[in-house]
């Protein structure tokens, strides 16, 4: 295992035990401009992850922090969500994580997702394939499910976020689905086999939700686009996803794309 992945699981699993402390006590949270919430825990994560990635003098992009648009200057940028899921956090779900992704010129090739709740580590490099790590030490390397036919798939989608349109999606082809939080928790699913699809007509999510997670998922086989099947370009002066979300197993990526267009 190289340093940059060292260094990042290390960090995301100390972010994970800072969250937890407060995750544990009453805490305070806040309104973003955007009407989003922000928590102690988000900013107490992210205080604990920049300090690492910084002496790398790569990019950086961070949900908390005011963007520095010097990052469009660099091949390499970190991509950060410190705690993915603030409304679970808030909700006490425990479907949110911390998620930290390397991209280079533009396509993530390092990702890591970290479950605090259930000490769940999912982490990939390009080339090198896809893991999970559980609090026991096992570690398991992961296949996204072999399901080909959309009427069998399974999908997974947001507890908090989940829209009227996504939900007629669901409705008008009679999808079996569950509800997950994080959509770094919705994607590492995938990437288990545990369910074949993943998607959001929202033009809400932003860069540093997809970052970690496409990287994990495409090294377990699977793949992320947006609704026109185009693929993710990190580090865009834009940060949000203006276009959706379409997350599979890639066997079914093709059918899903067709019936958005039908």
């Amino acid at each position: 295992m190289d340093l940059e992945l060292k260094d990042v699981i290390q960090i995301t699993k100390k972010a994970g035990q800072k969250v937890m402390e407060i995750y544990g006590r009453e805490y305070k949270s806040y309104q973003k401009s955007d009407k989003s919430p922000v928590t102690e825990a988000d900013l107490a994560s992210e205080r604990t992850i920049l300090p690492t990635l910084k002496k790398y003098n790569y990019g950086i992009l961070s949900e908390e922090t005011e963007d520095d648009l010097s990052r469009l200057r660099k091949d390499k940028i970190w991509i950060i969500d410190p705690l993915d899921g603030t409304n679970d956090f808030l909700q006490k779900t425990g479907e949110f994580s911390i998620m930290v992704g390397l991209a280079y010129k533009g396509r993530p090739v390092l990702g890591v997702v970290y479950l605090p709740v259930e000490d769940k580590l999912y982490f990939a490099k390009k080339g090198e394939g896809a893991f999970l790590k559980k609090g026991d030490g096992s570690l398991q390397k992961l296949k996204v499910s072999d399901v080909s036919s959309f009427s069998e798939s399974k999908f997974v989608v947001s507890r908090t976020h989940l829209r009227k349109k996504e939900k007629k999606f669901l409705k008008d082809n009679k999808m079996d689905f569950i509800q997950k939080g994080s959509i770094g928790i919705k994607l590492g699913f995938i990437a288990e086999g545990k369910a074949e699809g993943y998607i959001s007509m929202s033009d809400k999510t932003c860069q540093w939700d997809i970052c970690a997670p496409e990287i994990i998922l495409t090294e377990a086989g699977g793949r992320v686009t947006n609704l026109k099947g185009e693929n993710f370009i990190y580090n865009r002066k834009e940060t949000r996803n203006l276009s959706g979300i379409i997350a599979s197993n890639k066997k079914i990526h093709r059918q899903i794309l067709n019936k958005l267009i039908a």
